[in-house]
């Protein structure tokens, strides 16, 4: 199962990491040089006001997966020419996305985020995932456990798309591992918790 570390931005910066780290926020950034970096952009998901330079500045040693919140065909080409190598798509934000059009544009990956809070019916999400490379899941595992069919939902998108979830805990891993998904993003200081288990 792949893990991939996941930066916070917010107002310009890098937010500094909240879990239990005895390293500085340039240091685990070091540790992890040259791998995928999960960026997720508040500034960018919240006032459509992404973070390119930072974007650029990480792409210099990172492989970076940049989720901000595009809108149009026009975002999408901002990340791109700032480095981003995969980008998510939030379906509440672009509502009228067509995969196929993003596709003509750029040959980086194109992922999509599956939202259980806004459907009462998740068989009904299956008309709404559009031609995408695949899957980002934020949903914790209890919310995933409350409903059987959610759980049902899950198996059965992962078995058609690459998903990844996101994921702080790492007795959670073979959870995830066991309803197909195929990689777990995580705070990048947790990361070394979870390097230590075998998944």
């Amino acid at each position: 199962m792949e893990i991939i570390p996941l930066i916070n931005l917010k107002r310009r910066k890098i937010i500094e990491p909240k879990h239990a780290s005895n390293l500085s926020l340039k240091k685990i950034l070091e540790r992890y040089k040259n791998k995928k970096l999960y960026i997720l952009d508040y500034d960018g998901l919240e006032k459509n006001k992404p973070n390119l330079c930072l974007y650029q500045k990480l792409s210099k040693y990172h492989e970076i997966w940049v989720d901000a919140g595009p809108q149009v065909l026009g975002d999408v080409v901002d990340s791109v020419i700032s480095g981003a190598t995969t980008i998510t798509i939030r379906k509440n934000l672009w509502r009228e996305l067509n995969g196929s059009a993003i596709k003509e544009i750029t040959e980086n990956k194109i992922y999509s985020d599956v939202d259980f809070n806004n459907y009462n019916n998740p068989r009904t999400t299956s008309s709404l995932i559009y031609n995408v490379d695949g899957l980002v899941l934020f949903h914790k595992k209890n919310q995933i456990e409350s409903d059987f069919k959610y759980v049902e939902y899950l198996k059965s998108i992962c078995k058609r798309y690459e998903t990844y979830a996101y994921e702080i805990k790492n007795a959670n891993a073979v959870y995830w591992k066991k309803l197909g998904v195929k990689g777990l993003l995580t705070e990048i200081d947790l990361m070394e918790e979870f390097e230590k288990f075998e998944f």
